[in-house]
């Protein structure tokens, strides 16, 4: 666990361990997550950065099962 401390203007700096954890560098964005009690800060994805993912990982049946489910649940949505 790495402790960090809130300067004055509200910043903190990440310690080069974590960055370097997660391939973190200057320019990238991060999300806050804000939970029950709790604050999660979380790399922002490009979404240009996952094109092919599907492709990679073998997951072209999950994905496809996944359109058809959306694809059906927009049909009973539009049937009300």
């Amino acid at each position: 666990m790495e402790i960090v401390t809130l300067s004055s203007k509200g910043q903190i700096v990440i310690p080069s361990k974590v960055r370097k954890k997660f391939s973190l560098k200057e320019g990238d964005s991060l999300v806050i997550v804000e939970e029950k009690d709790a604050i999660r800060l979380q790399p922002l994805v490009n979404l240009s950065e996952l094109w092919g993912v599907d492709k990679l990982k073998d997951t072209r049946p999950m994905l496809n099962d996944m359109r058809k489910e959306w694809d059906d649940d927009l049909e009973d949505k539009a049937a009300l």
